[in-house]
């Protein structure tokens, strides 16, 4: 039993340290890609490691196509999301209705 207690801390322990080395890399790309814009797919807004993203799939089909979920989980994990740009403005005439 001592062995097993031993054993299920060492596993505890490296799935937290794995967890954060896969953050700081996901941190490293995201600040590495910029504001990455590609015309026709449009703007990079999180770099998710694949073992996170399968784990919430496995746990709740159809997560990462509920935005709010994408929402809430960027909110928890501000190292996957990616830089953004600032939120486009008019900054030409303006036209006002004759």
């Amino acid at each position: 039993m001592k062995n097993l207690d031993r054993y299920l801390r060492y596993e505890v322990d490296l799935e937290k340290h794995e967890a954060s080395m896969r953050e700081q890399m996901a941190r490293k790309e995201n600040q590495s890609m910029g504001v990455a814009k590609t015309e026709g797919l449009g703007q990079l807004k999180a770099t998710i490691p694949a073992r996170e993203y399968f784990r919430w799939h496995q746990s709740h089909r159809g997560c990462w196509s509920d935005k709010s979920f994408v929402k809430e989980f960027l909110r928890d994990n501000p190292s996957f999301k990616a830089k953004s740009l600032g939120k486009k403005s008019f900054s030409g005439k303006s036209f006002k209705a004759a």
